[in-house]
């Protein structure tokens, strides 16, 4: 399902993120224009995941309609 592809894209891009700043922050001297940079991404990433199950789990929630339904 399309949906679930995105949201599955989502949750590694969230992933990856939260490794990038794990590792910056094991540096000597971490840069934190880099890490401000990382936490917004990952905040923006945890947004659009909220957004993307709320709109999955509508979509299982909603009723299939029956053909004749239409033209009630």
């Amino acid at each position: 399902m399309p949906l679930e592809d995105k949201y599955d894209a989502l949750i590694e891009k969230h992933r990856k993120v939260k490794l990038e700043i794990a590792a910056e922050m094991k540096r000597p001297l971490p840069d934190s224009a880099v890490l401000q940079r990382l936490k917004r991404q990952k905040l923006l990433l945890k947004d659009e995941i909220e957004s993307w199950e709320r709109l999955i789990s509508a979509v299982r929630m909603k009723p299939i309609m029956q053909s004749g339904e239409l033209h009630s």
